[in-house]
């Protein structure tokens, strides 16, 4: 299907880049990861390790968040940051489905590569993450007791989130209620045919107004009784947990009781028109475990945005937006703040 996160946040402002870059390099799997590590001029008061969500990273040759890296560094912080395997200078292949298991223990490697080096603000280290990192962080949470607090941005819920990045996207494309209904109705059809079981004639009678919707099905894909033979193989391998109302795939069963044992200062920051994740699920799911745990929340909703933090009049999947599009107003700021009440310097945001 054609619905593909879209997770990268490529912001390009050369001139605020007045730092030390780093090269470093770390082991995972057998394969040899290239990374940097910015550091600003004067003694670090932290560090923040970059967790990006699904998607090829250009971060060592492509200096992708270029502006996010030097904001943080005008704060007076270190900020490390790799490539996935197969892109920029680490070796291997991009892997688009690395677990959330694999992609924290590769974060794990990394850090302990860091951590053997002399680099200022490493003794205080804490993270930044968007989408998918926001089940890689807590993943990271339960082997690595050093982490001293956490930036997610456009967090995860337990749950993957194709109900809800349809659901969305439709309403972005300006459908009428009546229609959204229909299309859902049969979207749930699709999804529980798939997951619980159901014949090729099941599928289709099911699904016609879904398979025949310009914007769900685009590309024209055509089921067939081998393909679904196939997916209904797989989701019933046993390998997966799924969700009984939606029939999506829980991606972390414990993702809300691992929130609840973090007892680190944590903000979380939620476009209202985000269309990839469900922001207003995830702002619950955060509040419920820092209300039973340790975790000290601070959640800041910001208008006018969408997934990665840019200025959006829709909010949706393939909003046509300028290269130059600014960030959200309100989404530096609000880091800046909370950054201060963590230790960090007085910098202003680009």
């Amino acid at each position: 299907m054609k619905h593909v996160l879209v997770l990268l946040l490529v912001l390009s402002t050369p001139s605020l880049l007045a730092a030390e870059n780093r090269p470093f390099t770390f082991e995972y799997q057998e394969l040899t990861y290239a990374g940097e590590i910015m550091q600003p001029q004067s003694a670090a008061k932290g560090m923040v390790v970059i967790i990006p969500g699904h998607g090829p990273t250009e971060f060592v040759e492509g200096d992708e968040y270029q502006e996010l890296r030097a904001f943080l560094v005008a704060q007076q912080y270190s900020v490390a940051y790799w490539d996935k395997a197969g892109c920029g200078l680490s070796e291997g292949e991009y892997d688009h489905n690395q677990s959330i298991e694999s992609s924290a223990d590769e974060a794990l490697a990394a850090i302990e590569a860091i951590q053997e080096l002399d680099v200022t603000g490493a003794d205080k280290l804490g993270f930044w993450s968007i989408s998918r990192g926001g089940w890689i962080v807590p993943k990271i949470s339960e082997s690595f007791d050093g982490m001293r607090f956490w930036i997610s941005i456009s967090g995860t819920t337990a749950i993957e989130n194709s109900r809800y990045m349809l659901e969305a996207n439709l309403k972005a494309e300006k459908r009428t209620p009546e229609q959204i209904a229909l299309l859902m109705s049969e979207w749930d059809d699709y999804q529980r045919i798939l997951v619980r079981g159901g014949t090729l004639e099941d599928f289709n009678a099911s699904t016609q107004n879904l398979m025949a919707d310009a914007y769900y099905n685009g590309d024209n894909f055509q089921m067939t009784a081998e393909i679904l033979a196939n997916i209904q193989g797989f989701f019933g391998s046993g390998a997966f947990e799924f969700d009984d109302q939606t029939n999506q795939i829980v991606m972390y069963p414990d993702l809300e009781s691992t929130l609840r044992r973090l007892s680190i200062p944590v903000i979380a920051i939620l476009g209202r028109l985000d269309s990839q994740i469900d922001w207003q699920a995830t702002g619950a799911l955060y509040e419920r475990a820092a209300q039973a745990g340790g975790m000290q929340l601070d959640t800041v909703y910001l208008d006018n945005c969408n997934h990665v933090m840019q200025t959006s009049v829709t909010g949706a999947l393939y909003e046509d937006l300028p290269p130059d599009t600014p960030a959200c107003a309100g989404y530096y700021d609000a880091m800046r703040t909370w950054l201060q009440g963590v230790g960090a310097g007085e910098a202003e945001a680009p």
